[in-house]
């Protein structure tokens, strides 16, 4: 009876420990299963976030790109219009550095029969990676 006795007593005890082991165990797979999601989590945010730097880059640039050509569309004379608008010529381009970004003017000129045919390509660079380049041409009669 005495064995008896110290058997249920360490068998209930025993019971006790193994269900809180197994609790622990549960809550560490839980917790670990946590920080797995977060960590994935935190990548898609960072992820998400580059691409959204990339994007308003990309869309300043755009503008920037098309604001310089409708300006040498219109102008007159697109080297007097780039030295205005604060380019500096750079061997056969023309250049205006942003902030972040720069500005490079391609320009060419064709004497034709009746008029001169001017060809220009705007590139704007996001350090050595080229972000947008608008091609464009204007074509002016000579009046006789």
């Amino acid at each position: 009876m005495l064995f008896s006795r110290f058997a249920r007593k360490g068998g209930e005890k025993m019971n006790r420990t193994h269900r809180g082991n197994a609790l622990l165990v549960e809550l560490l797979i839980v917790v670990l299963f946590f920080m797995l999601a977060s960590t994935v989590l935190l990548q898609l945010f960072a992820t998400a976030r580059r691409q959204g730097a990339k994007a308003e880059a990309l869309t300043e640039a755009t503008s920037w790109a098309q604001n310089i050509a409708d300006a040498l569309y219109a102008a007159p004379d697109a080297e007097e219009e780039l030295a205005a608008s604060g380019f500096s010529r750079d061997g056969e381009h023309w250049v205006l550095t942003g902030e972040a970004l720069t500005a490079s003017v391609a320009l060419s000129r064709e004497a034709l029969e009746a008029g001169v045919l001017t060809r220009y390509s705007v590139s704007v660079l996001d350090g050595e990676e080229i972000l947008i380049s608008l091609p464009g041409v204007r074509y002016e009669e000579e009046m006789p």
